[in-house]
């Protein structure tokens, strides 16, 4: 893995752990009854604005964490984040829902990131994830919460 990208993952995975102890444990999912959530990330938009992303574990497969998000903020996304906690270099598979409502298959949008696509996810230039999407500090967040 390149040396930059790592130290980036585990410096966001420090910061996230850091700052999951300063929230609370769980609340009511917005848009899934009898869901509870917990909280992941606070994504600062700008001086007033922020989101905070809330998520929990749907699924384990071996090393593969199938993660339900959801924020409810200033903007509204939800969806599916598959990462694998041994190889963080693997592809991230991402079903975002946005506004419409969730595991409704025709508002649903597929977006896959590879290693290589990292970089410019990480800068804000990734095409498929440009918008309110979930970001890189979502993901080492994910990856340091559900990969214990």
């Amino acid at each position: 893995m390149n040396p930059s990208l790592r130290l980036m993952i585990a410096g966001l995975g420090a910061v996230a752990a850091v700052a999951a102890h300063a929230e609370s444990a769980s609340r009511p999912s917005e848009f899934r009854k009898d869901v509870a959530v917990e909280w992941i990330y606070k994504q600062q938009i700008d001086d007033v604005y922020f989101t905070n992303w809330y998520g929990r574990l749907e699924k384990t497969d071996g090393p593969w964490r199938d993660i339900y998000f959801e924020t409810s903020d200033k903007y509204v996304n939800k969806g599916l984040a598959r990462l694998n906690c041994d190889d963080p270099e693997a592809d991230i598979a991402f079903t975002l829902y946005g506004v419409g409502e969730y595991g409704d298959a025709e508002t649903a949008r597929q977006v896959t990131i590879s290693y290589g696509d990292r970089r410019p996810w990480a800068d804000g230039n990734y095409q498929d994830m440009f918008g309110e999407t979930p970001t890189i500090e979502f993901y080492g967040a994910a990856l340091e919460r559900f990969c214990k």
